[in-house]
């Protein structure tokens, strides 16, 4: 869950920049697109979900290195999610427990392939003016196209267009979950940074099914998923939603069939039998909970 809440704050995009001063929802993204790239930021925000909240501190910068971000939580046990460039790494209570690289073209999927490309899935519209941790703010929402993935409101700061706040919204727009900057602070830079131009090709993968938009971005094999099984992993967005597929050998401690929603995260678990060969298949993300079942019911 760290990880997607640091993805959430934390989006590497491929749109254009833009000069004059945003008017429109498409203007104002391709603004937030470009903002991480002109200011480093810092604050602590609150995660709220199905009546849990979590209080973490953010800060973020980027180098010609690529993407720093170190996220703590507040609450509770110490953890710490840290970037540095593809490298992921999770501590707890200062202990290293997991580090990993990220692998393929734009990991967030926060708009990769451009804006053309994400408004063929969601309209993108201007929902007015309102003030976030004492700062002016516009309000743009992102809303599917059809019911097979999920709605964002977001809060850009008006100065800047650092994001200040992001609802995320279920095909009937109940909100499911909520991050909240309490605190915020950001730099401009002295001159920008020029943005990455990754047109890494997609990696050859097909799955039984997928709505229509999603594409492969991402393929593991032998991904650790517990301390006793591995399992291949294929990585999907469609410019904004992103979710997870795991396909692995079914054995006797196999993770139970089920489903499980955690905010906008939804789990599902399924068993599967193939040519005589039973495989656990678990598809985890941020979708609706339908179309996740529906993704793992094509197997």
């Amino acid at each position: 869950m760290g990880t997607l809440l640091l993805a959430t704050f934390v989006s590497t995009t491929l749109l254009s920049s833009m000069s004059q001063a945003a008017t429109t929802a498409d203007q104002w993204l391709i603004r937030f697109a470009d903002a991480m790239y002109s200011y480093h930021y810092s604050g602590v925000l609150v995660y709220s979900r199905e009546g849990q909240l979590d209080t973490v501190e953010l800060s973020h910068d980027v180098s010609e290195a690529g993407e720093e971000a170190r996220l703590s939580y507040l609450d509770g046990i110490p953890r710490e999610f840290l970037q540095h460039g593809n490298q992921i790494t999770q501590k707890i209570s200062g202990e290293t427990v997991a580090s990993d690289r990220i692998h393929g073209r734009n990991p967030s999927g926060r708009f990769s392939g451009g804006l053309e490309q994400v408004k063929k899935y969601y309209q993108l519209q201007l929902k007015g003016q309102s003030r976030v941790v004492g700062r002016p703010s516009v309000v743009v929402e992102i809303i599917p196209r059809d019911n097979q993935r999920l709605g964002y409101r977001l809060w850009l700061d008006k100065e800047s267009a650092l994001l200040l706040k992001s609802v995320t919204l279920d095909p009937l727009s109940r909100e499911l979950e909520t991050f909240q900057f309490t605190s915020f602070a950001f730099t401009q830079r002295d001159k920008p940074l020029k943005k990455s131009d990754d047109k890494a090709a997609m990696p050859a993968a097909s799955l039984p099914w997928l709505p229509e938009g999603f594409e492969v971005y991402m393929v593991k094999e032998s991904v650790p998923v517990s301390e006793t099984h591995l399992a291949n992993m294929f990585s999907l967005s469609d410019g904004i939603s992103t979710f997870s597929v795991f396909v692995e050998p079914l054995r006797a401690d196999s993770l139970k069939e089920g489903v499980h929603q955690y905010g906008a995260t939804v789990v599902v678990v399924r068993k599967v039998l193939n040519d005589n060969l039973a495989q656990m298949v678990t598809v985890v993300g941020e979708i609706p909970l339908h179309t996740a079942r529906k993704v793992a019911d094509a197997f």
